[in-house]
């Protein structure tokens, strides 16, 4: 039987991806497990391999061709299989994913309300009416997750209940921001609600975007969450002057948040600045802690990347960010200009780079890592899994090695041929470790 070749999905946003280079051609002997193409993505360029043994009997997509997400790109037949033409383009035409087709059901002679995103005021509180609210915090439903029908995009107490129902076996993607100590802060939230959850937290310059591919092959049956840190991403940046962008102080803007967004407690996935702040959560706010899984983090020793320090000190745009992206990946394949851009627009955003170099002064100086909790590492229970990159440029190898020892329930996981940013360099692998670590505390 004919084995379709699929455009994978590599993350909890990715609708489509680029075919650049076939490794293999049409009349090709090809073995399960075996490359065949080369896909680039907003995030990366990954090979996407063969599902089955035999013979690569069709070519969909060419070079060049975008191509949505689940739909073929090749036909693999078994040794000897024998199609048609007419049967293989039968064959791809049925597997091309069918536009949905919006259906409005009518009952008992009752028009159906217009459902469509709430709207906001000035200051970011979601349209909602006074009872809508007290129902809501009831039932424990997220208002920021609910569609409107009432008047003007306003949430009725019907809109909260339909919610209440069905909401939260909702498992599609939905973004939106959670208010945090007085803060906005920006937010994606996907998987099964009974899921365990695992929130993601990224690090330096960087933003949720980091952790997509991880996070999509974790959703099926977790509850993963991810949010960008204050001067990040699309959340808020306020002036240094007035908001303190120590470790401390992010750590607590995420404890606020969790709870607001009825996200915890949680096993925290931490990268680089966003695991020092993983570890101040487990010190001040163990409660909200179920698990560790720091990844090349900060906060495990006092060594820093005085090339990292240097470009924090230059101007913000694609120069900038191309540079740190280059000190980041051991794979320089994976400096793309996508991610180039898109770090770049971080940093140029109003209040962009002044917050983020304000949160890299804050946590480093050229004397090392300055953040006060190195001493207290023995003091964290909570199960720990660490993640490194054994060819980091960044942080060195040393800390996660002395950390695995100092931590009292800590396991290290060694990658060698990899960099600063194991969840884009090695994303399946990274995936992988993190399921086999949740799910070992659930047994």
């Amino acid at each position: 039987m004919p084995n379709l070749v699929k455009m994978p999905k590599w993350g909890l946003t990715m609708t489509a991806g680029t075919v650049t280079d076939w490794i293999r051609q049409e009349g090709d002997e090809v073995s399960e497990g075996e490359p065949l193409l080369t896909v680039e993505t907003e995030k990366a360029i990954n090979d996407v391999e063969a599902p089955a043994s035999g013979l690569l009997r069709k070519i969909v997509a060419v070079s060049g061709e975008e191509v949505a997400v689940s739909s073929p790109v090749a036909v693999i037949t078994a040794p000897g299989e024998e199609l048609t033409d007419d049967d293989l383009d039968a064959l791809i035409a049925s597997a091309a994913p069918r536009a949905a087709t919006a259906v409005a059901v009518v009952g008992g002679g009752k028009a159906v309300r217009e459902r469509r995103q709430a709207t906001r005021d000035e200051t970011g509180r979601v349209n909602a009416s006074p009872a809508a609210r007290r129902l809501a915090q009831e039932h424990g439903v997220d208002l920021t997750l609910i569609e409107a029908t009432g008047p003007g995009g306003r949430i009725t107490s019907d809109d909260v209940e339909r919610a209440a129902s069905t909401q939260h076996d909702d498992p599609s993607p939905r973004t939106d921001y959670v208010e945090a100590e007085g803060l906005r802060l920006f937010s994606i939230v996907a998987g099964p609600a009974g899921g365990q959850r695992l929130v993601f937290l990224h690090g330096l310059s960087g933003s949720f975007s980091t952790w997509q591919v991880v996070m999509g092959e974790l959703a099926d049956r977790y509850r993963v969450a991810a949010i960008d840190l204050p001067g990040h991403g699309q959340s808020d940046k306020p002036e240094p002057a007035t908001f303190d962008y120590g470790v401390p102080s992010l750590a607590k803007s995420i404890a606020a948040a969790l709870q607001n967004a009825n996200l915890g407690p949680a096993i925290f996935v931490g990268h680089s600045l966003g695991g020092a702040v993983s570890l101040q959560l487990a010190l001040k706010y163990p409660n909200t802690i179920l698990g560790l899984v720091l990844v090349n983090s900060a906060g495990l020793g006092t060594e820093i990347s005085p090339e990292l320090l240097a470009m924090m000190d230059q101007e913000p745009g694609p120069s900038t960010a191309r540079a740190l992206l280059q000190l980041f990946f051991e794979d320089q394949a994976l400096v793309l200009e996508r991610g180039v851009d898109e770090m770049a627009q971080g940093q140029l955003s109003e209040g962009g780079w002044k917050a983020q170099r304000a949160t890299a002064a804050a946590a480093f100086s050229s004397n090392g890592q300055t953040i006060d909790d190195l001493n207290r590492l023995s003091e964290i229970m909570s199960p720990t899994l660490i993640v490194w990159g054994a060819k980091d440029r960044v942080i060195p190898v040393d800390h996660a090695i002395h950390a695995a020892g100092v931590m009292p329930d800590a396991t290290l996981k060694l990658l060698p041929a990899v960099g600063h940013v194991p969840q884009v360099e090695a994303a399946t692998v990274v995936s992988h470790a993190i399921d086999r670590f949740a799910r070992s505390l659930s047994e």
